[in-house]
């Protein structure tokens, strides 16, 4: 009856549910799975991003100038594009946002900031701070980069999944551990002797000698005397896989494909299952690069380049067409084709291959194969078919 007692007093009072800690005591989740998952996810959308190109543009003309230095290479003096790129990442999918500030024309990425809302005129952000350097007084929505990735901060949810699935996986662990551990079981004759010596001798035989015998990593001998018998029980040692091994990479799997269902990552990209990893790709850039390029080329545009400039076409884009490495081969087909409808021109081939561009007026110029003429002179004006 205690026992009934006790059990019904791990339910919770308020939804009558029962959590898994009540099961497992005082097991704790000291399995890392879940951060293992979310920095190769973070890691993953950081090189892809990475390889994005920062494409600036004044009055419709891509130009190389002071900006596209500043969001390429050096974003400030401490950190490269790439590093500075990572961090904000980084804050991204941990935090849900991610605050950055311009200081002395660079970018700087916070590290802790508080935010004030209102529903009708700009936010402020105070208590911001920088590598353990706070800063002074306020900033208004209009004078910072702010970056929101969901409307729910994603890492807490992934928190309390992998508080279930980490002491899951710990469970599977020592029942493999005790499933592959070596057994055996001790026949005592039923006239062993109950003297406090022959006891004695009997459980040192338990608890020392045959901890000896297990542990010795060379050829080890017990000594059994007075009609003791030793008969191996049957384990899953030498045994490939089995099952609880295989649950327990099942539950690995799950954390994985969840940290890459949260951040519209395909599971096969995040696990580096490469044979399967096609479409997934393409999908992968769709959905989750795609829509980050987005949020961050919006948030410039709108907060540093601005309204005017950008009507203007003075604006800045977040290019992520060359992010995938291609075979030139697998691509020539495509390529010329562009080239002779005047899609691209001899500076564009270049630069979708990774290459400089000539940039000579010649190299700029658009070319079209003698071959097209317009509709309407093929069906109105009449042509050679006529």
């Amino acid at each position: 009856m205690i026992i009934w007692d006790w059990f019904l007093e791990q339910f919770n009072k308020d939804d009558n549910t029962l959590e898994l800690d009540a099961f497992v005591g005082t097991i704790a989740a000291k399995v890392y799975y879940k951060e293992l998952a979310i920095q190769s996810a973070v890691n993953l959308i950081s090189n892809v991003v990475s390889r994005s190109e920062l494409q600036t543009f004044e009055e419709g003309k891509e130009v190389r100038k002071d900006n596209y230095y500043l969001f390429n290479v050096e974003p400030n003096p401490n950190k490269s594009a790439s590093k500075f790129w990572r961090d904000v990442i980084s804050k991204l999918v941990y935090n849900n946002e991610v605050l950055i500030i311009q200081q002395g024309g660079y970018f700087y990425c916070a590290d802790n900031f508080e935010t004030k809302r209102f529903a009708f005129k700009e936010y402020i952000y105070d208590n911001i701070e920088i590598d353990n350097f706070g800063l002074k007084g306020v900033y208004n929505e209009s004078q910072v980069l702010h970056l929101e990735l969901h409307n729910k901060r994603i890492s807490k949810i992934i928190d309390n999944l992998n508080k279930d699935y980490g002491k899951l996986i710990e469970v599977s662990q020592a029942n493999f551990k005790k499933n592959n551990s070596r057994k055996l079981g001790i026949k005592v004759p039923t006239n062993y002797p109950e003297t406090d010596q022959a006891q004695q001798k009997l459980k040192d035989l338990f608890q020392n000698k045959f901890k000896e015998f297990f542990e010795a990593e060379g050829p080890a001998i017990v000594p059994l005397v007075n009609g003791l018998e030793v008969e191996e029980l049957k384990s899953n040692i030498g045994v490939k896989g089995g099952s609880d091994n295989n649950q327990i990479r099942a539950f690995i799997d799950d954390i994985f494909d969840f940290v890459g269902i949260a951040l519209q990552i395909p599971p096969v990209i995040l696990k580096g299952q490469v044979a399967e990893s096609g479409d997934a790709f393409n999908n992968f850039i769709t959905y989750c690069i795609n829509p980050l390029a987005e949020l961050i080329e919006d948030e410039i545009n709108r907060k540093y380049y601005k309204k005017a400039a950008y009507l203007n076409n003075t604006y800045l884009k977040v290019n992520t067409a060359n992010i995938k490495a291609v075979d030139i081969k697998d691509i020539a087909g495509a390529l010329e084709t562009l080239f002779r409808i005047g899609g691209y021109s001899i500076d564009d081939v270049l630069k979708k291959l990774g290459q400089e561009p000539i940039n000579e007026e010649w190299s700029q110029a658009r070319w079209v194969t003698k071959n097209y003429e317009r509709a309407e002179q093929r069906y109105e004006g009449g042509g050679d078919n006529e």
